[in-house]
């Protein structure tokens, strides 16, 4: 069904071909030299072989001489030095080969549906079927391309199909290019693959830089390569930067980043207090890193008391108490 290599025309075949050329009169078939030549590939259409698609420079009725069955749609036929030589001597035409590397390659045309368009018919009946997100097909024994005659259209319908949805496992009959008309007909199985969209980013991002939702891109992966801290959604990275380098287009998972840090070790703050109407403020040096909402310890330059502080924003800290 699908498409091979070259044939080789079988020495058995040649003899009927050579002695049925000449049975049916070879005498009186000469050409001049000057008009014969031979063709390096020809496509054919049709279900024979004739001489036109050998040799070109032969009037209609000698070109259309069958020589014997054309190969199957999709299929290639090469005939030989040798093989060319005793046509040409058995139909007595001014031919000779000009060395052995001297072939013609028969092609038999032919209509192909391609491996797209079996997953597109498998999808849509599956859909059918009630299965509703997004998901992709993994068939465990794919035709691959289906090969029919010329002339057929390049369709396939769907007979049947089942689904297990315990294991996320299908199996379905396909023919092709109808129910009606099944010239190929397949029993093909296989998984569905459940996809979720997640969040990457959209290229290699290293800490320090703030993760804006124009660096985010969508993408559709499999449900069962995700792991248990995968960042699903868009917001959860929007503000946060890597913890180390994060590649893009990987999955992103939650250790892989954090709030940026807004406070630096060593770095002077303007503390804030607040009670109610009251808002006092002061000096302090932080002796950890923070980014916001962090606790860190921070020293007030003017008492050197040690206090806890919660990080409110760029060089800014919340205290309790002075």
């Amino acid at each position: 069904m699908r498409r091979t290599g070259p044939l080789k025309l079988k020495e058995s075949f040649l003899t009927f071909l050579i002695f049925a050329i000449i049975g049916f009169g070879a005498v009186g078939f000469a050409q001049t030299a000057s008009a014969v030549s031979l063709k390096p590939s020809s496509l054919i259409e049709g279900n024979v072989i004739t001489l036109g698609h050998v040799f070109s420079g032969l009037d209609d009725r000698k070109s259309g001489k069958v020589l014997g069955p054309a190969p199957r749609p999709g299929q290639d036929m090469v005939l030989n030095a040798r093989t060319l030589m005793r046509v040409a001597i058995a139909l007595d035409l001014p031919w000779r080969p000009h060395s052995n590397a001297d072939q013609v390659v028969l092609s038999r045309a032919a209509t192909v549906v391609s491996p797209s368009a079996i997953q597109d018919a498998l999808s849509d009946a599956l859909k059918a079927e009630g299965i509703d997100g997004p998901f992709e097909l993994a068939i465990s024994n794919s035709p691959g391309e289906i090969v029919l005659p010329y002339g057929e259209n390049d369709t396939l319908e769907v007979e049947s199909i089942s689904f297990d949805n315990d294991q996320n496992r299908f199996k379905a009959v396909i023919s092709a290019p109808s129910k009606d008309n099944p010239i190929i007909r397949e029993h093909v199985s296989g998984l569905v693959q459940r996809l979720v969209e997640i969040p990457v980013l959209r290229s290699a991002t290293k800490n320090g830089t703030v993760i804006r939702a124009r660096d985010i891109d969508m993408v559709a992966v499999r449900t069962r390569t995700l792991n248990h801290d995968t960042i699903l959604q868009p917001e959860e990275l929007i503000g946060m930067t890597p913890r180390r380098i994060v590649l893009a287009g990987n999955p992103v998972k939650e250790n892989d980043v954090q709030a940026p840090q807004v406070v630096s070790r060593g770095e002077l703050v303007v503390m804030t207090f607040q009670r109610g109407a009251l808002t006092l403020t002061a000096q302090g040096k932080a002796l950890e890193n923070g980014a916001k909402g962090d606790v860190i310890r921070i020293v007030n330059a003017n008492s050197s008391r040690t206090l806890e502080a919660r990080v409110t924003g760029d060089g800014e800290v919340q205290v309790e108490s002075f």
